[in-house]
């Protein structure tokens, strides 16, 4: 079945019985599609913009890469075939670019501890990290933790236009491959720091693995999955150090003269803002470092959004700093370089490679060229 037949099939028909009429395709082309008829380049272009996808997403994968796929479908969760799709693509043509050997890719995977994935880990497998990658930095927010992981770590970092998951990770042939779809900054960069947390948790990366995350900033419980509460807790624990909480409420506190009352709102916002995460995640670091009751977090976004209808628009009210801009890189470097080298030597066609990346020939020149601080 194709990617089109998939999500035509799939479609909540309750909610979308005028598809046609949103999509500016005829009802009985739909069915057609649906059945398997091959869609022209127009139709697949209001396809993806109408199911928020990329265009080449759409496009049937090579058949050398489909098993890629099978690594996140396998991986216990309930992963469809869109989405094992989306991401046997991008590792399969990263494959096909790539001639440089893998191994030195994952060299840092050794420096992680993993005795039992606890809280505990988390905490100091997230100082480790800073010790290792940022100068044993204990204070400091992490908003260029993309290019940290894409140049430092190796790891192959893809941004997906998709509402189908939150984030994904896998090694493969000892590659780390992270993919993120395209969302609000702050809630990138926490699944970031959740699927860096996946890849340090693996403990073989020359062991297949992958995982896709339909949610990363709300925390499991951890006896339903004890992997995916390490993830979250060492995105927690990377982004929001606890040196750097004490500090940063201090100083808060000291501005305010006011040392002793109990967090309110307008301080976590701030602290929110500071590290570049959401309202619930600073929330939630605070709680479990006792600087909130248990609880304190869920209850206080819940107030927010009630009385305000989102965090972010609380802090807007009460005119806090604005956020730091967050980048994310569009595509690995090293697949861009390696795609540039092959046009330059002759060895693939511009349009090739612009096909492959599912980027312009102009986007794949200037997508290359470095980028402004």
């Amino acid at each position: 079945m194709t990617t089109v037949q998939s999500l035509l099939q799939g479609r909540n028909r309750k909610k979308d019985p005028d598809l046609h009429q949103r999509s500016s395709i005829s009802a009985e082309r739909i069915e057609e599609l649906s059945r398997g008829a091959e869609p022209n380049l127009e139709e697949l272009r209001t396809l993806a913009d109408f199911f928020r996808m990329d265009l080449h997403d759409l496009l049937p994968p090579h058949p050398r890469h489909q098993s890629f796929g099978f690594l996140f479908r396998a991986g216990g969760k309930e992963v469809d075939e869109v989405t094992s799709s989306t991401l046997s693509r991008r590792i399969g043509y990263s494959m096909d670019l790539l001639d440089a050997p893998a191994a030195r890719y994952a060299w840092w995977t050794s420096k992680f501890s993993r005795r039992d994935l606890s809280y505990e880990d988390a905490e100091a497998n997230a100082e480790t990290f800073r010790k290792l990658f940022l100068s044993d930095d204990q204070l400091s927010p992490i908003f260029g933790l993309a290019d940290l992981a894409t140049e430092a770590l190796g790891v192959f970092l893809f941004l997906v236009r998709t509402a189908r998951f939150e984030g994904a990770s896998a090694y493969v042939e000892g590659l780390p491959f992270v993919f993120l779809a395209e969302r609000f900054g702050p809630r990138m960069l926490f699944t970031l720091a959740h699927e860096i947390g996946h890849l340090i948790a693996h403990p073989d990366p020359n062991q297949g693995f992958a995982v896709v995350d339909f949610q990363t900033e709300k925390r499991p419980q951890a006896a339903k999955s004890a992997i995916e509460f390490y993830a979250h807790a060492f995105a927690s624990c990377l982004l929001m150090p606890r040196q750097g909480i004490g500090i940063t409420l201090r100083k808060i506190r000291e501005m305010e003269d006011k040392p002793n009352r109990q967090l309110g709102d307008l301080e976590l916002l701030l602290l929110a803002r500071i590290y570049g995460v959401s309202f619930y995640c600073a929330a939630k670091r605070c709680e479990d470092l006792d600087l909130l009751p248990r609880g304190g977090a869920a209850s206080l976004d819940e107030s927010l959004r009630r009385e305000y209808g989102s965090p972010e628009k609380r802090a807007e009210a009460a005119n806090l700093p604005p956020r730091p801009q967050i980048q994310f890189p569009r595509m690995p470097s090293p697949l861009l370089r390696a795609a540039l080298n092959k046009v330059r030597s002759g060895e693939m066609s511009v349009g090739k490679a612009s096909s492959i990346l599912g980027l312009s020939i102009a986007d794949l020149f200037a997508t290359n060229a470095p980028r402004a601080n």
